[in-house]
């Protein structure tokens, strides 16, 4: 894939760079869905880029919520208005590839093979590196540290110790406390994540065959299964039932509102790698990329100019300073091995985990029907959780629910 992504890459750098060589004002927008709190930082980075390339202006323009933002994109598609660039996730870009500009060709080698593996396939389209990850978090495991002096390092272990904490304190039959919780109509990634490890996909390779329901997904959702008992079940935040739940998983991105929470509820918060399934400790990565648009009313000084930045952000300074500033992980290896990151992570003992667990990330696939099978997932997912189905009736079901969306 890699030799794909270069071939012509001196050509299109060349060519970039003769486009910019002349300086000429130029100015691109870049459409956002970061919320207040994040905005200072985001604008921290394009300040230090427009300093870098005086002659470029970006204006930055909130779009409120994602899925905000993806109803103006969409709206924007239609009307042929597009910015020069915007945040988008990776089953936004399915339906409209076709009109994006590739970044990756005009990245140099070393630039692409320092993005963190598992972020490459789902910016890849076609065998081309088209967008680049952002803003990116991990999926971990937060436990009362209080309860849990060694957190769970097997999925046997994390059984154990669900069953275990999982109390009726004051003896009324209604358990007080379970020993772990899921979102699953909210996140269906947490099964995901179970499927991974376990060796298992919700499709085969080249997407002709559904296999959800093979012997790594019945081991995932019997496993799942197993701790109904001892699941707290809710479409909240987990952060607002703290008390509640003795662990979880929950992504990296959500540390600082689970600190808060945790602290509220008396009690000292963990952080771990999540336990080693059958096959592996992968964790799912969430979070979006960004896009640049190869459409008649960008120019392409515009569209060199949005493929700069896309650099800027990339680079190893740059992602460490807005994952210290946001709560998100940096997206680059070099990231992890610079100084500043690995002070950080000393003085932050929590991002111990994140980082390890950020390295043997997966992301979704980039079927273009993904958001339907998402949503699938969570329906049936839910369904299990709430002993609303057997668990492999559920896993069947979905299986059956994807099948015509493969041909869709």
């Amino acid at each position: 894939m890699l030799r794909k992504i270069v071939v012509g890459l001196l050509g299109a750098l060349l060519l970039g760079t003769a486009a910019m060589a002349a300086n000429e004002p130029v100015t691109i927008d870049f459409w956002h869905a970061m919320s207040s709190g994040h905005q200072p930082n985001l604008q921290a980075l394009i300040t230090a880029f427009q300093a870098e390339y005086p002659h470029i202006t970006v204006t930055l323009t909130y779009q409120g919520s994602y899925s905000a933002l993806q109803g103006k994109i969409n709206a924007a598609v239609a009307a042929g208005n597009l910015p020069t660039m915007a945040q988008v996730y990776e089953n936004w870009v399915t339906p409209i590839e076709s009109i994006l500009y590739p970044i990756g060709p005009h990245m140099t080698m070393m630039e692409v093979g320092d993005i963190v593996d598992g972020l490459v396939p789902s910016n890849t389209y076609n065998g081309v590196l088209t967008t680049v990850p952002f803003n990116k978090s991990i999926m971990v495991l937060y436990y009362n540290a209080d309860l849990i002096a060694t957190p769970p390092a097997t999925w046997a272990e994390f059984y154990d110790l669900a069953k275990t904490l999982t109390v009726d304190t004051n003896g009324d039959g209604t358990i007080d406390r379970f020993g772990t919780g899921l979102r699953p109509a909210a996140n269906p990634e947490q099964f995901l994540v179970y499927l991974d490890q376990a060796g298992g996909s919700i499709l085969n390779a080249d997407w002709t065959e559904v296999t959800i329901n093979d012997a790594a997904g019945m081991a995932a959702i019997q496993f799942l299964g197993s701790l109904i008992p001892y699941t707290f079940v809710t479409s909240d935040y987990m952060s607002d039932h703290m008390a509640q739940v003795a662990m979880f998983i929950d992504t990296s991105a959500g540390y600082n509102y689970n600190k808060t929470a945790a602290t509220n509820a008396g009690y000292a918060l963990g952080v771990a790698m999540l336990p080693v399934g059958p096959a592996s400790q992968s964790s799912m990565i969430q979070g979006t990329n960004l896009a640049v648009f190869n459409v008649p009313n960008q120019t392409q000084a515009q569209k060199d100019a949005a493929v700069l930045l896309a650099r800027f952000l990339l680079r190893a300074e740059n992602t460490v300073f807005w994952a210290m500033k946001s709560g998100y992980q940096p997206v680059t290896k070099s990231a992890y091995e610079t100084q500043t990151w690995k002070d950080f992570v000393a003085t932050n003992s929590y991002q111990q985990a994140m980082s390890a667990q950020m390295l043997l990330g997966f992301s979704q696939i980039l079927h273009p029907n993904y958001g339907d099978m998402r949503t699938i997932l969570s329906t049936k997912f839910d369904e299990i959780m709430r002993s609303a189905t057997g668990a492999l009736d559920g896993l069947n079901s979905m299986a059956e629910e994807i099948k015509p969306l493969l041909s869709e």
